[in-house]
């Protein structure tokens, strides 16, 4: 079963933060929700049909144990999205042009 937390741990793989040192779960969980919202935005009709709670809605942030929302193939797409949010805040990255690439591995999954 798919949840939240394979997303950060998907995306702790391209940061190099196995031991959680630099990036906190809840920290990498708020952008994973973030993503979520990206593609409801850009994609809504992925989501007819769920009962599920959304991250828009009063109390819907989803926690690390809660199952991903959407199908498979978007797992990763979410995780790039987690890594780009998260390498942002790291002016090395930014600067390096890492960040990037991943915002455009995002955007090509899910364009808009």
């Amino acid at each position: 079963m798919m949840t939240y937390q394979s997303v950060v741990d998907l995306a702790r793989i391209p940061l190099n933060d196995a031991s959680k040192d630099r990036y906190p779960d809840d920290i990498l969980l708020a952008f994973a929700n973030q993503g979520i919202l990206q593609i409801l935005k850009r994609r809504p009709d992925l989501f007819s049909g769920q009962l599920a709670r959304l991250p828009d809605w009063p109390g819907g942030e989803r926690l690390l144990g809660e199952v991903f929302p959407l199908p498979a193939e978007y797992l990763q797409t979410v995780a790039d999205y987690v890594t780009f949010r998260a390498e942002t805040a790291d002016d090395e990255h930014v600067n390096s042009g890492r960040a990037s690439s991943f915002a455009r591995s995002f955007d090509g999954e899910i364009p808009l």
